[in-house]
């Protein structure tokens, strides 16, 4: 898919910083003293250790090769792993690149090895003796590699359905601008991108109309950009369709945009249920449904009911509401008064449910795996060793 260029320079921006940042990290890597209670363990010392997994199986993605790949590649090889790089299929000359930037930055070839291929070659990486697997994608896709990896750790972060909740006292000028930027930004293929739009009742008629204005403007090739391809962009023309043929109401766009590019109209539906497939599974493309309710606390029901858990957001100018909100929804991340803006190089953007594997671990220490060593440092026995 093409990125429109604020997009571009904001995921260099965020690598180069991500340099910094995981250099910082690493330099808190050391050996714990762990304490021992003298009166349980006399004479005891005991030290953890934070040693490579070794060799790191890494799956990349087409929607933000250069950013996804160089998070998992800078905190894996400065933490002393070796990396076993497949590039996503339709974003080879990325991978490429990348490749060449590693080894013209002095990582050795056997250190760095990248592999071009399809899905066949992920299958085989995963089933390989490969120590981690990093991958980035589907639902589908995330639990094969549950299936068929083995025991050994999984860094997985997969599909998003994240819901918007737009309460009774949100700022409309600011929530439309922002609840836009999060829906429409490069294409809507993006994971954590706004997918569902819940907003209360009382609010409704002034934000819907407003929202749809606001939309207009903006352009679908220098705004949104394509999609990756015309099979994604039949499959949300598809998904599109489905809806209105079961009553949804097309307020905005609808079509494939005619001439070069797989450009797709931006798209508003509203809806009256959420037993459709634009709601229940993820839609990468520019469609956004949206959905009038009572209050805060049937869009947080409706929310919550999806196999995903990546993200959410909320919008509201009360502080405790947006925080009580944020506590209720059954996500990895929640942003109040903003959409689609991970921590730098993504920390801690990790899916509960279905969306991911999650983990209390910054992204750096999950390439690491621990070694305890205890030591009797008495020459004598315990006593309560077999005599």
């Amino acid at each position: 898919g093409g990125f429109p260029k604020a997009d571009i320079e904001a995921v260099y921006l965020d690598v180069l910083d991500g340099f910094d940042y995981y250099i910082e990290e690493y330099k808190k890597v050391s050996p714990i003293d762990f304490p021992i209670n003298p009166e349980i363990q006399p004479n005891t010392q005991t030290k953890v250790e934070f040693v490579p997994h070794g060799v790191i199986g890494h799956i990349g993605i087409w929607n933000y090769p250069f950013w996804q790949t160089m998070i998992t590649v800078i905190p894996a090889l400065l933490t002393g792993n070796s990396i076993v790089y497949k590039p996503s299929e339709y974003a080879t000359m990325t991978g490429l690149k990348i490749s060449g930037m590693v080894h013209e930055a002095g990582v050795p070839e056997n250190v760095f090895i990248t592999l071009i291929g399809g899905a066949e070659i992920g299958k085989e990486i995963v089933k390989s003796d490969v120590d981690a697997i990093v991958f980035t994608g589907g639902i589908d896709t995330g639990l094969d590699i549950v299936k068929n990896a083995g025991i050994k750790p999984l860094i997985l972060e997969l599909s998003g359905n994240d819901a918007t909740i737009v309460c009774s006292d949100a700022d409309i000028e600011q929530t439309i601008r922002g609840i836009a930027w999060g829906t429409f930004t490069h294409g809507g293929q993006n994971c954590i991108r706004i997918k569902r739009i819940y907003v209360a009742k009382s609010i409704s008629e002034k934000f819907i109309p407003m929202f749809v204005e606001f939309c207009k403007r903006i352009d679908a090739k220098e705004d949104v950009g394509p999609l990756i391809r015309e099979h994604a962009r039949n499959n949300v023309d598809r998904v599109v369709k489905d809806a209105v043929k079961k009553g949804a109401k097309i307020l905005l766009g609808g079509k494939k945009i005619k001439g070069e590019g797989f450009f797709y109209e931006p798209t508003i539906l509203l809806i009256d249920r959420d037993d459709l497939e634009v709601t229940k599974k993820e839609t990468f493309g520019p469609v956004c449904p949206i959905r009038i309710v009572k209050n805060e606390g049937e869009a947080v029901k409706l929310a919550n009911d999806t196999k995903y858990g990546l993200g959410a957001t909320i919008w509201t100018q009360d502080y405790r509401k947006g925080m009580e909100l944020a506590k209720r929804l059954e996500v990895g991340t929640v942003w109040i008064n903003d959409s689609n803006m991970p921590l730098i190089c993504g920390e801690f953007l990790q899916g509960w449910k279905q969306s991911g594997i999650p983990s209390s671990q910054k992204r750096l220490w999950m390439f690491l795996k621990k070694r305890t060593v205890v030591r009797h440092k008495s020459k004598e026995p315990r006593e309560w060793w077999f005599s």
